[in-house]
């Protein structure tokens, strides 16, 4: 949903009597941003005031003995019939890996994780709170022959040609295995919205678009949107191991792509963090030291460095143009290095009037986990908390045991938020965060990052919110 476009709207139910709601309505309109799926309003509340949220168990039974979804990667929140009330929807891994007859999830021993299913299962919510599968939308076409990679890590949901439903956006994260080779590239998709929960897949061109297809190939891994070149519609920028690429929308959800920045980079967030009206960008560029693809077959121990592993933020010029203005080290505990960065999410936590950043942190092959804060001061970022989710152990700094961690990616050290969903769960004016968790990880499975002022945060387990939160199960 286009923020700018539903902002009065949502207003009403997001403070219905609240001493900071002023603050919050200058403080979006004047940073410009869109949330595109990554919010929970209060039209999630039931009549006892408490949200209404899916329970990690709640979706594992849903996905239970169906095709398309193996594993959850993470969520978000739209509105599929344009009813002015939030819908769910859940993603993730589509295959299993299979080696010697046995399910395995992870790189390593997959023999093919290409789907013929598109990984996404959407839920319709009504007024009492049923929530619906929906088994008809956001399919892929020509699967079978094109032979799309299975997962899906992020996903942009926005009403792209603003005719008031919700549009969503598929960025690819997946190593596709074909014959023995693996390669990164595969098939974006955007799916724009006919009529009430009814879709139809755009054109998309520009950068890396396969011309048989038409549809955009890369891996996209970290993804936001926003009205980047100030022409009144929501783009959308995602990552790529060659940088970000530039999405821009014509009006009606039709994409040309483009690159507009370098460097590796894994995840991004957009907002206006200098104040000039025009959307910036803040960029993770990290994953790992070494080309992916040996790191897929082998888990191949590279020497750990900061040099590419950093935070990034550029100005954008409102023409859909950046230029690097700040880097950041990543985050350490002693010297242990949260080298590599899964998301970013913006937003105004401190009610100062501009934009800050919280973003979920591992280390090596996701040993340890910490969701840090940085603090927007004069127009550049500052470390300044860091959330311990799972403590990194002492052994871990040793490099010589690193290839051992990727032979699964289901151990207890697979904890990290793969998309921090913005939600004022106790409904005190100051913005806070739920964990969309990579689901076989149950240690950060809703978890929430408690927002208690002047950039200080609280890690919350599930049952520490219950006063305000009535969860599915």
């Amino acid at each position: 949903m286009f923020f700018k476009k539903n902002f009065v709207f949502l207003l009403i139910f997001l403070f219905p009597i609240n001493l900071f709601a002023n603050q919050f309505e200058k403080n979006i309109e004047k940073l410009g941003l869109t949330l595109s799926g990554h919010y929970i309003d209060d039209t999630m509340k039931n009549e006892n005031g408490k949200y209404v949220l899916p329970s990690n168990s709640w979706f594992r039974k849903h996905i239970s003995n169906d095709l398309r979804v193996f594993y959850k990667t993470g969520s978000g929140y739209g509105d599929w019939d344009g009813n002015g009330k939030l819908d769910y929807v859940g993603f993730g891994a589509g295959v299993a890996c299979q080696s010697g007859g046995k399910l395995k999830e992870g790189r390593v021993g997959c023999e093919n994780i290409n789907s013929i299913y598109n990984p996404i299962l959407p839920f319709s919510v009504n007024e009492a709170f049923k929530f619906s599968k929906m088994r008809t939308v956001f399919d892929y076409n020509n699967t079978e022959k094109n032979g799309f990679a299975s997962t899906v890590q992020r996903i942009i949901i926005e009403d792209f040609n603003s005719d008031g439903i919700d549009d969503i956006f598929v960025p690819n994260a997946s190593v596709a295995l074909n014959k023995g080779k693996f390669t990164y590239k595969a098939i974006n998709h955007v799916f724009i919205s006919t009529g009430p929960n009814k879709w139809k897949q755009s054109k998309h061109t520009g950068h890396l678009v396969d011309k048989k297809t038409a549809t955009y190939q890369g891996f996209s891994h970290g993804s936001d949107a926003g009205d980047i070149d100030n022409d009144g519609d929501v783009d959308v920028v995602t990552t790529d191991f060659s940088g970000a690429i530039c999405h821009f929308n014509d009006g009606k959800g039709n994409f040309k792509a483009k690159k507009c920045t370098g460097n590796t980079t894994f995840t991004v967030t957009l907002g206006d963090f200098n104040n000039d009206g025009n959307l910036d960008m803040v960029t993770g560029n990290a994953h790992y030291n070494q080309d992916y693809r040996k790191y897929s077959q082998q888990g191949n121990v590279v020497k750990e460095t900061t040099k590419s592993h950093n935070i990034s933020l550029y100005h954008g010029n409102g023409k859909g143009k950046f230029k690097k203005i700040q880097t950041l080290e990543p985050a350490k505990v002693k010297k242990f290095i949260f080298s590599e960065v899964p998301e970013m999410t913006s937003f105004d936590f401190d009610n100062d009037g501009d934009l800050d950043v919280i973003s979920s942190v591992v280390g090596m092959y996701y040993s340890g986990s910490a969701w840090v804060v940085y603090e927007n001061k004069n127009g550049k970022l500052e470390l300044v908390d860091v959330n311990i989710i799972l403590p990194p152990l002492d052994e871990w700094q040793d490099p010589k045991i690193w290839g051992q961690m990727v032979q699964t990616e289901t151990t207890q050290w697979n904890t990290y938020c793969n998309k921090s969903i913005l939600i004022d769960v106790n409904s005190d004016g100051l913005m806070d965060a739920l964990c969309s968790n990579v689901a076989h990880d149950f240690k950060s499975a809703n978890l929430f990052l408690l927002n208690k002022g002047n950039m200080q945060f609280d890690v919350l387990n599930p049952d520490q919110v219950n006063m305000w939160v009535d969860w599915l199960e």
